[in-house]
């Protein structure tokens, strides 16, 4: 599915309401949002992932820090 769209004034895009619904996302729902090397956008459902190594099982959280039960070990041996 493709469609073109303007970016508004304020620098935001409308995502059509037919490819929402087929994504299942839903209003407030977070994104992620990234760049390609050829100038394009990627938008996907957000998934969190360890801050510092990137991996998505195993995840705690540290106040508003994402990160994987491994990271959290090595970083608990490195403070001890």
């Amino acid at each position: 599915m493709k469609t073109s769209r303007k970016l508004m004034q304020n620098g935001g895009i409308t995502i059509p309401k037919d490819m929402r619904l087929k994504l299942g996302w839903k209003r407030g729902m977070s994104l992620d949002i990234s760049t390609t090397l050829d100038g394009g956008l990627i938008v996907r459902k957000h998934v969190e992932i360890c801050r510092f190594c990137g991996a998505s099982q195993n995840l705690c959280r540290f106040r508003d820090l994402v990160m994987c039960r491994n990271c959290a070990d090595t970083m608990k041996g490195a403070l001890s």
